[in-house]
């Protein structure tokens, strides 16, 4: 049964969704929405093999797998399944829905038998014989949703064994897996036919997202995903639903899978309040700060306040929480609201934060973009400080050398031949110690500093 839910996907797809240029208005709730044009010279953050398999192996600890994946993303997205049966048209690309009497002229049953075989096959050549994306759950044969499964597993073989590694001391590594896929199809399915928005887990892992590809990647993704779903509805053989999931993979990049990846797993069986405090623990989150602010005028630290975001062919538009700081914006160009940010959570002391928000994460360490000294202190008080928006996760050795750049003199930086970085950024206002505390996370990643 081909899922009669996909008609009008397969239409948007006619009208095709190119823009030259996309923006992001941001919907405070307090008069217009602010519109904000994302710099052109957006960099994903780098995600490396290593860190990624330390990230998703921390991230499984906590997560219990259900016996019905499917379904358990559905319900985290609160989507409806779906059913049905049309007549698919290649020279008009045009669909037509069947009533419950007719049938195709081709036997789908057939189609969808031999490539179910295939599937099975494939999982024994694979070392997990059996059902091992638990894509025969709900149907006897590999269709709907379960076609779309298969060809992102397809799509992201590199990225699925970099997976397996991590669940490699789990009791049942495969459940994990088929979890996974599910809430990142699931979630893939949603923004592809917006209703008319993503709301609550997804719009958290939307703005996520976006943070750390950028808003034109992001597009991309869902762009390739939408005719991935087209060639995986055409596609009457396995090796054919192979090659467009090879497809869909070279478009989206390993570097977008694993950040796909780490948000799946963190938002299994999570709340978006849930997974927002955990997005500050991922490796590259200090690099997707930095995008955040530049890609779409919010903080990464608050992304938790996203409430909904709705996706058109030229904007993205994101309506925050009651209360929530967004940034002004104009003309490509961001500064900060005037008041000092206290984060979506806020201390009155550093150890309270770490108290609260544990570990930064393996290899990592808690860094204030905003330096916690005396003189800040005493300026900005220390709920400015320790805060989901000013302390941020990030590698040991970035950590060292950035602490490292602040105490020396640096002049081509500061003006001074006397003053250490750190003795000159003193001087500033919180907003401009902020905004150079997030260049110098950027400079030293790139090593240009």
């Amino acid at each position: 049964m081909r899922p009669r839910w996909w008609i009008p996907l397969l239409l948007v797809l006619l009208t095709g969704c190119s823009s030259p240029q996309r923006a992001v208005r941001l919907d405070t709730g307090r008069g217009s929405p602010l519109l904000f044009t994302p710099r052109s010279s957006a960099q994903p953050a780098e995600l490396n093999e290593d860190d990624f398999e330390q990230a998703m192996e921390a991230l499984t600890r906590a997560v219990r797998p259900s016996s019905r994946p499917q379904q358990a993303a559905r319900l985290l997205f609160e989507t409806e399944p779906r059913s049905g049966s049309y007549l698919y048209n290649p020279r008009t690309r045009r669909v037509t829905p069947l009533g419950p009497s007719e049938h195709l002229e081709s036997d789908p049953l057939a189609t969808e038998v031999e490539l179910t075989r295939t599937y099975l096959r494939w999982c024994e050549r694979t070392n997990k014989p059996g059902d091992c994306l638990h894509l025969l759950m709900e149907n006897p044969t590999v269709t709907g949703d379960g076609r779309y499964a298969l060809a992102m597993a397809l799509a992201q073989g590199a990225v699925l064994d970099e997976m397996m590694d991590a669940y490699k001391d789990m009791v049942d590594p495969q459940a994990m897996m088929s979890a996974v896929l599910w809430t990142w199809t699931t979630y893939m399915i949603l923004l592809a036919v917006p209703e008319p928005f993503s709301k609550g887990v997804a719009a958290v892992m939307t703005a996520t997202l976006i943070a750390y590809v950028g808003v034109d990647t992001f597009w991309s993704i869902i762009v390739g995903f939408k005719r991935l779903v087209e060639e995986a509805e055409r596609a009457t053989t396995f090796d054919e639903l192979r090659k467009a999931g090879g497809r869909y993979g070279k478009v989206m990049g390993r570097n977008a899978a694993r950040a796909f990846a780490l948000l799946a797993t963190a938002a299994i069986g999570n709340t978006a309040t849930g997974l927002a405090t955990k997005v500050p623990k991922f490796p590259g989150a200090a690099q997707a700060a930095v995008q955040a602010e530049s890609q779409m005028g919010i903080r990464l630290a608050t992304v938790g306040a996203v409430e909904t975001v709705t996706v058109s062919a030229e904007t993205v538009t994101i309506a925050l929480a009651p209360g929530a700081v967004a940034m002004a914006a104009n003309s490509g160009s961001s500064s900060a609201a005037k008041a000092r940010p206290t984060g979506d959570r806020a201390w009155g002391s550093f150890s309270g934060f770490k108290k609260a928000m544990g570990s930064a994460g393996p290899g990592k360490e808690w860094h204030h973009l905003v330096e916690q000294t005396p003189s800040n202190v005493k300026q900005f008080g220390s709920h400015a400080l320790h805060n989901t928006e000013n302390i941020v996760s990030l590698d040991k050795g970035i950590h060292t050398r950035i602490s490292s750049l602040y105490s020396s003199i640096q002049r081509d930086i500061t003006g001074s031949a006397t003053l250490t970085v750190r003795q000159w950024l003193n001087t500033q206002s919180y907003k401009a110690q902020r905004e150079f505390g997030l260049l110098a996370i950027e400079k030293v990643t790139k090593g240009f500093w």
